[in-house]
Parts: structure tokens; sequence; C-alpha cells
């Protein structure tokens, strides 16, 4: 009696399909352990996956960053054509706009408080509208004049702007020494006058609006016409 003795399969036989022993069987080829390269390559799929997760992480945050955003805007007055200085307000003057983080401009709602009043200094297209170049007394008002003097560096102080109360004196003309006691007790013209408007003009100094009393107006605009004019900026509450 013959028994079939049982086949030995050599370690390094492949199996039926093309496997060796003990190794593991995968129909996933990107997850194929590859010999020599050590650990299994991920899978792209996976990839794709986190770079989808990100897109819509991204475009989450995005949205609510312009959420927060459009939510801090509001709605301001804005000047939509030039107006001069001393011009009255009216709707055709102003326009809406949204804004976020600006301080001063005046918000729509309030656009009642502004129709009717005074223009200070001249306003711009675009300007952002303040309620401090405003007014609700007429410029000038009864009593007062607006002078237009023009002076240089050396006899205006920098900085001026609508508003500043100065004093206008008189000065000797540019290149005259003059003599020690007028230059010891020099004239004032004015003891009080408003600055109306500061144009800055390249290379020839500073031109500048003020509103000065009734009474020395005429003498103020000759001095300045003849460029002997010079402005020393008054305290801000006064000479009290």
């Amino acid at each position: 009696m013959t028994t079939d003795a049982p086949q030995k399969t050599s370690p390094d036989r492949p199996g039926r399909n093309g496997s060796r022993p003990g190794s593991v069987v995968t129909s996933d080829p990107d997850s194929r352990h590859v010999p020599g390269r050590g650990v299994p390559r991920v899978p792209r799929r996976y990839g794709q996956w986190a770079g989808a997760v990100l897109l819509v992480l991204v475009s989450v945050l995005l949205a609510g960053w312009l959420w927060q955003q459009k939510s801090d805007r509001v709605e301001v007055l804005a000047v939509s054509r030039q107006v001069p200085a001393g011009s009255v307000i009216g709707s055709g003057d102003l326009a809406v706009v949204e804004v976020a983080g600006v301080g001063g401009a005046v918000p729509s709602a309030r656009v009642g408080e502004v129709l009717g009043r005074t223009t200070v200094v001249g306003l711009v297209p675009g300007q952002l509208l303040d309620a401090a170049v405003l007014t609700s007394d007429p410029v000038p008002a009864a009593g007062e004049r607006v002078v237009g003097v023009q002076v240089d560096g050396t006899r205006a102080p920098g900085g001026l702007a609508a508003g500043d109360r100065v004093s206008v004196v008189a000065v000797p003309p540019t290149g005259d020494a003059s003599s020690p006691s007028e230059l010891d007790d020099p004239t004032t013209l004015a003891a009080s006058a408003v600055v109306r408007s500061v144009d800055v003009v390249e290379g020839a100094g500073s031109r500048i609006a003020l509103v000065v009393p009734d009474e020395v107006a005429d003498t103020v605009a000759s001095f300045g016409a003849a460029g002997r004019v010079a402005l020393v900026q008054a305290p801000l509450g006064g000479d009290d």
C-alpha cells in the first residue's frame, strides 16, 4: 500500500498568486509595500481629501472675516461736489457712503442737523463731512469782514488751520530793517482775527483768509497787499 507523501514547499517558492508565504496580498497598487522603501506609501486620495478640507476651512474663515468687516461699516455723510467756504450746505452737496474705523464723520442719520449750516472752509468731492467744518452762524457775521493776506513762512506760525485765532501785526517791508523803535513797539492791526482758510502756495508762503472786525478790515487789507503783516497765534482758550 503506497501513500502519497506530502509535498514540501520551498520557503522561496512563490504561491499560486505569485506571493511568497507570509506576505500580505492587497489589490490596491498605491498601498503595496515596495521592497527597499520602508513604510508603505500613503494613497493619493488621502492627500486630495486633506486639500479639500483645508480649502473649506479657508473659505469659512474668509467668509467670516468679510462678514465682520461688513458689520463694522457705518453710513456717513460725504461731500458730493466742491463747496466753497462760507456756503450753505444743501442736499445736493451730500452723499451717503459706508466706511469703517473713521472717527469724527457725521452719521447719515444726522443729515437734518447738517442741512442749512455754513461751511467754515472749502470742501472737496469725496471728503467725509466733519461737524468741525460747519457753523450755524453766517460767515462773515454782522460786523465782520473776510480779508485775504499772503505771508511767507517767517511771518506766520506753521500749521495754522481754519478756526485758529490770531492777531495781525504791522511789520516793515521785506528787506527793510526799520528802526528799533518800530520793532520794539509794532502796531497791532487786529487784536483778534479768526483763520477761515489756509492755502499753501508753492515757493510763496501761504494765502490766508481772515475774518476780522469791520472797523479794521480796510487797514488789514492795505497792509496785507503791501506785504507788511505778520500773524501771531493766540492761545486756544483766549487771553483770559
